[in-house]
């Protein structure tokens, strides 16, 4: 069930083990700068060309084989360099043939609940136990030798690192998220747990060959991350999507405009020279019922809601009891008295047979009382 698809050509790279004295030749300010013969010259030339071209052009491949590198000299000060790295895609079938029973099986806790795997062999484990124990690489491995959780607890801050340095390697790249925030999560027993707690269909598949130490002594890495795919580019949008998308955006801007709410207890109609002459302390009387009227008014008396007068967190407050109301003009009539109770009026007299028909009774002429003018009382504004 193995299927293997090539990305690239197998990458070889060849470059002096760090801390090597080829290595240290070639360095700038970190390193000795005594020999300024021709062949040191050479060497910096073209070390720096490299660095411009790899800077310019970073991918995966190349952001892991330089953090490598850089982990096992700065945390572990190990000379390690990178000889191939080989990038291919792998479905979850062919993990049993990636993934060798021998070393170390570690898997990786990813973004968004993604898991990835990365298996140390036995060279580089012991490698990196050796430098943290005895202080040097002897080269020695031992492939029947059972891996253990203080050997996992060595290794782990020089996956963590390797992987830090690949996410900063990548952060500038577009399409490099994918590579981005593995670290280490446990260590596995054997290749089957392993598998079994992946779970992704396919797998971009990592494999590593490494030079150790002043012997260049040879050492291997393979890591899996979860394939990504490519967003597929999203169609451009039609001119009615177009229009669409204007008429929500002004719905949304509309939507959301503040507005003034005022809550108006009641209207009362007073003469002129009674509402100049108010003060502090005056009552007006209000009609009865009132506080369970309150109508929530927009500008131009646009009745938005009716509620209930009451109290929360000892300010008044309006309970809502009914929206969408029709308004009704509750204004006192033009003759109201101050407390804005109309007077009450006789009924019309019943017509008898006697009276003559409406057409023949004369009509008294009326003169136009002239209207006075009103003030109006509002309570609060929300």
């Amino acid at each position: 069930m193995s299927a293997a698809r090539p990305i690239q050509p197998n990458v070889s790279v060849t470059t002096p083990a760090l801390g090597s004295p080829a290595w240290r030749d070639v360095q700038g300010d970190d390193a000795d700068m005594t020999d300024d013969g021709p062949k040191s010259v050479m060497q910096r030339i073209a070390r720096n060309g490299r660095e411009e071209y790899e800077a310019r052009a970073m991918s995966p491949v190349n952001a892991l084989r330089l953090s490598l590198a850089r982990a096992a000299d700065r945390l572990f000060d190990l000379a390690l360099s990178v000889s191939t790295v080989e990038q291919v895609e792998i479905t979850y079938g062919g993990l049993s043939q990636a993934l060798p029973g021998a070393g170390l099986l570690a898997l990786l806790d990813g973004p968004g609940g993604a898991a990835g795997a990365m298996h140390v062999d036995a060279g580089l484990l012991a490698a990196l136990i050796e430098t943290q124990t005895v202080g040097r690489v002897s080269g020695r491995r031992d492939e029947a030798r059972i891996v253990t959780r203080t050997d996992a607890a060595i290794a782990a801050p020089f996956i963590d690192g390797a992987l830090e340095r690949v996410d900063a390697g990548m952060e500038a790249e577009e399409a490099g998220d994918w590579t981005s925030g593995y670290r280490f999560g446990a260590m596995m027993e054997d290749a089957r747990s392993l598998i079994l707690a992946l779970h992704a269909a396919e797998f971009t598949c990592f494999n590593v060959m490494l030079e150790i130490g002043e012997g260049a002594y040879p050492g291997a890495l393979t890591l899996l991350l979860p394939l990504a795919r490519p967003a597929p580019r999203a169609a451009a949008p039609t001119d009615g999507a177009r229009d669409a998308g204007r008429a929500r955006q002004l719905g949304d801007a509309v939507a959301a405009a503040p507005i003034a709410l005022r809550a108006v207890l009641a209207r009362i109609r007073l003469p002129l020279d009674r509402a100049c002459g108010l003060s502090a302390g005056d009552v007006l009387p209000l009609p009865a019922g009132r506080l369970d009227d309150i109508r929530l008014e927009a500008s131009h008396r646009h009745l938005v809601a009716t509620g209930s007068l009451g109290q929360m967190s000892g300010a008044c407050a309006v309970r809502v009891t009914s929206l969408g109301l029709p308004e009704q003009d509750d204004a006192a009539p033009p003759d109201a008295p101050a407390g804005g109770l109309a007077p009450k009026q006789a009924a019309p007299p019943t017509p008898s047979a006697k009276d003559p028909p409406p057409a023949s009774r004369p009509v008294p002429k009326q003169e136009k009382e002239p209207e006075q003018p009103t003030a109006l009382a509002a309570f609060g504004e929300g």
